[in-house]
């Protein structure tokens, strides 16, 4: 590439420069994971030079491609050999404003120093929960042999977030071993109800860490309803002997399309709620506790699923169908896809990017998962909603109660002004 087309497209990626789905527009990540990495490295190095928003952009797009696989190892050897010295002297200048994001590409590719930056910064509790993620995220791409430990120091430590602990559960999704189920599975009793949700996420990612959950499962240690359908139908994916026997142990044959038995069961649950009054204000827990996982309401859970506050509540036949028969209407765009990764890994989430290199899928609890499209074997669009069926399920009579008491109205129950949608019986007095 000539200096005048190089310079050319480094004018065009300043000018574009305002957000980073704009870079994604001007190609920039795909150059980064496809380009001659020859021509690639003197545009890196001259944003460098760039202003520091530009600059951190721009290495952040570099570090995720890495973290996430979607450059090959001749491509990160060649980046670390060309790119290595100038990141190298950021490193070793601790007032740089860029250290820290030089730490995190570096790391990746196992550099001492950047791996004791990015180490020591997960540790401290001081740091911001966004900046120990993402140095945790470099710490297993770069497959350092003590990142799995700092990770359980965060979760064993119950002073940290539970936003926090709730990302680390997601970070060791990437992990292979058989160590994650152990630990999960010992601590599942002692997490807060939304981690114990994400925690049962992970487990049924992968056939080694399912293995031992269904084991807990037929010894009775837990219930069998502890799962939902999208994480039965994971488990059930798996072509893995052990667990496929003790899948049909415990569950049998798995229905794989809508359960049409839905309807009469909607029918079922107008007759319980008009019987049982509900208490919104314990309903609200009931929704952190199943539904927030992947809907937000009043500004409160994650956006995986649609926004509720003002969405699929518009009166209480509505309500009670979305509920307990998510898949007779599945809105655009809310087609779960699933995938199989080369390393034995299955996710389930509703697509946010397909493109030539990477497919990124959001999951639940609101977790974005890049995955490269060399590292996906299988890749299916879901017949049914990511929202699971069966709610029932995951909940006591009263909790539905409660829950749907706390959907029926219009606003959060401590505002005096909340009203019940049309057709919603009276709330618990």
């Amino acid at each position: 590439m000539s200096e005048r087309s190089l310079m050319y497209r480094y004018a065009l990626f300043l000018a574009l420069f305002a957000s980073a789905a704009e870079l994604r527009a001007a190609g920039f990540a795909a150059d980064v994971a496809t380009s001659p990495v020859d021509a690639v490295i003197p545009l890196l190095d001259l944003v460098l030079d760039a202003d520091e928003g530009t600059a951190r952009e721009c290495l952040g797009i570099v570090t995720r491609a890495a973290q996430n696989g979607e450059l090959s190892a001749e491509r990160l050897a060649a980046l670390r050999e060309q790119l290595g010295p100038r990141l190298n002297a950021i490193l070793g200048s601790t007032d740089h404003p860029l250290r820290f994001d030089a730490a995190l590409l570096a790391t990746v590719w196992q550099d001492h120093e950047a791996t004791r930056i990015a180490r020591e910064t997960l540790a401290n509790p001081e740091a911001a929960g966004g900046a120990r993620i993402v140095a945790l995220q470099s710490l297993i791409a770069g497959s350092d042999e003590h990142a799995f430990a700092d990770a359980q120091g965060i979760l064993n430590d119950g002073q940290n977030a539970v936003d926090l602990r709730q990302q680390v559960l997601g970070c060791l999704g990437r992990l292979e071993s058989p160590d994650v189920a152990t630990f999960v599975l010992a601590k599942l009793d002692d997490f807060e109800p939304e981690l114990r949700t994400r925690a049962l996420e992970l487990l049924t990612q992968r056939p080694e860490w399912s293995a031992p959950l269904l084991a807990a499962i037929a010894d009775k240690r837990m219930s069998k309803d502890v799962l939902n359908l999208n994480q039965l139908r994971r488990i059930a994916s798996f072509d893995d002997p052990q667990v496929k026997e003790q899948f049909t142990a415990i569950y049998g044959a798995l229905r794989e399309g809508r359960d049409p038995d839905r309807e009469r069961l909607v029918k079922l649950m107008k007759n319980f709620l008009e019987a049982v009054p509900g208490d919104p204000h314990r309903g609200e827990t009931a929704f952190k506790k199943v539904c927030a996982q992947c809907h937000k309401i009043y500004g409160e859970g994650a956006e995986v699923g649609p926004e509720i506050t003002l969405n699929g509540r518009n009166n209480w036949d509505q309500l009670i169908s979305n509920v307990f028969d998510p898949s007779l209407v599945i809105g655009a765009g809310y087609q779960a896809r699933q995938l199989l990764t080369v390393d034995g890994r299955v996710l389930t989430g509703l697509p946010v990017e397909e493109s030539d290199q990477r497919v990124v899928l959001k999951v639940q609890g609101g977790k974005i998962e890049t995955i490269a499209r060399d590292d996906i074997e299988e890749y299916k669009v879901s017949e049914v909603s990511l929202m699971p069926e069966e709610l029932e399920k995951q909940l006591t009579k009263q909790e539905i109660a409660d829950l749907m008491s706390y959907l029926a109205l219009d606003r959060p129950p401590s505002d005096p002004a909340a009203k019940y949608l049309p057709g919603a019986p009276a709330p618990k007095r």
